[in-house]
């Protein structure tokens, strides 16, 4: 009798310690993990390039100040303010991850990482690599309206600024002087609708003249010949 009453005893505890496990295993199972926040940065080499080459972006992806090493973090693009997937790299010594982009237009960027076990997922501020074209060649006529005045007299230089054959016109053109030294350029105009500048001279001997032209965001500079006016 008393070592079947033993027996009942041994048997309800073991039951009793299952039950408990069974619970803490539940309970455990059942707890969340908060998950540390993260910060996501995103940063250009060079953000001004041209048609045909490439660029660097670089991402850093941190928990507080401590880096975030071998997580996937991908690159999107963004068409009409929407991502599209680029590639997808995971973060290497400092957190950071690098991609080589070689877009044929300007385009924003923008990279995120969905989160881990450990950490929460974060998106980065957007990067822009502007591609400038290249500039276009010019040429820059003259013309003069007299080849030689009296004492006193005057006449019209003038010049066309085209672009394979189209006029530039609302570009600042200058008239110089061409002398024993460097040219000697006083005189700007913009040109017209047909890309045409006009400048009105009265030397008082007789003087070489040409039109120069800067260039533009879009435009080579250019200079035009050189023409002779006399004066008698």
């Amino acid at each position: 009798m008393r070592t079947s009453l033993t027996r009942a005893l041994a048997g309800t505890a073991i039951v009793a310690a299952a039950a408990l496990t069974a619970v803490g295993t539940a309970g455990a199972a059942g707890a969340t993990v908060k998950k540390a926040p993260t910060t996501l940065t995103l940063m250009e080499q060079h953000a001004i390039i041209k048609p045909g080459q490439a660029d660097l972006l670089i991402g850093t992806l941190l928990s507080g100040a401590k880096p975030v090493i071998g997580r996937a973090v991908t690159l999107d693009r963004l068409v009409a303010g929407k991502p599209v997937v680029v590639e997808t790299r995971k973060t290497v010594a400092h957190g950071h991850v690098f991609f080589i982009v070689k877009p044929r237009m300007t385009t924003r960027y923008q990279v995120v990482f969905a989160g881990s076990p450990l950490h929460d997922g974060s998106r980065s501020n957007i990067a822009t690599v502007v591609v400038v074209p290249p500039r276009a060649a010019t040429q820059l006529s003259i013309v003069e309206s007299k080849t030689s005045i009296k004492r006193g007299g005057w006449a019209v230089i003038s010049g066309t600024l085209m672009s394979h054959r189209k006029a530039l016109p609302g570009q600042r053109v200058w008239l110089c002087v061409i002398g024993k030294g460097r040219p000697a350029c006083r005189n700007a105009e913009s040109t017209n609708r047909l890309g045409r500048v006009f400048f009105i001279v009265r030397p008082g001997v007789t003087t070489r003249y040409q039109l120069r032209y800067g260039g533009s965001a879009m435009y080579l500079p250019t200079h035009s010949g050189v023409v002779t006016l006399v004066v008698k």
